[in-house]
């Protein structure tokens, strides 16, 4: 019975966001406003030493003409690393704090659906070195396709699909390939 019950309402919360995107009208895209996005991702990685990438934090942001946003994002990571060799038993967590600046283009804007890319600088901040021949400060780059689905007026979900390069073109570099989710608040 409780497994109906969960069902039921995860049932319920999908259909009234799907009936609330086909009511809202947003503005969200025009100049002047400004956006705070609580999010979270994940990532699979491109090194052999690294086997995944979980990522938490925010952006802020505001758009500095019609469809063109300029965004601040402080990300927590959580990296799994592989084993060195035969002296670490197993993988290990590596923690870090990164901070990007991304510029996202609004390509599409057909309320209720937007459809934009965006890129990035940055940097990250790691406890350890990432990957074991690598460093723990990183430079960053970024690239995102994704989409906003708005639910109400200033609220938005947001899906994105991104590449992010870590270090050095080279076997101490790392490329996550993943993506990540928001709720976009407008103000």
């Amino acid at each position: 019975m409780n497994a109906l019950w969960k069902k039921g309402i995860l049932g319920t919360l999908i259909l009234a966001v799907v009936m609330a995107a086909g009511l809202a009208q947003a503005k969200s895209l025009d100049a002047g406003t400004v956006y705070l996005e609580p999010k979270a991702g994940f990532y699979g990685n491109s090194n052999h030493n690294v086997s995944s990438v979980f990522t938490y934090g925010g952006e802020v942001g505001f758009f500095a003409i019609p469809d063109l946003s300029i965004g601040a994002e402080v990300l927590g990571y959580s990296i799994e690393q592989k084993k060195s060799g035969s002296t670490q038993t197993n993988a290990n967590t590596i923690g870090g704090v990164g901070a990007s600046a991304i510029l996202r283009y609004y390509f599409v804007d057909a309320q209720p659906v937007s459809l934009f890319g965006g890129i990035g600088l940055g940097a990250l901040f790691a406890d350890q070195k990432i990957p074991h021949n690598g460093s723990d400060t990183l430079f960053s780059q970024l690239a995102e396709v994704g989409l906003n689905v708005f639910v109400a007026d200033p609220v938005s979900l947001q899906l994105a699909g991104r590449w992010q390069h870590f270090g050095d073109y080279s076997d101490k570099g790392l490329d996550n390939w993943g993506g990540n989710l928001a709720i976009k608040f407008v103000f």
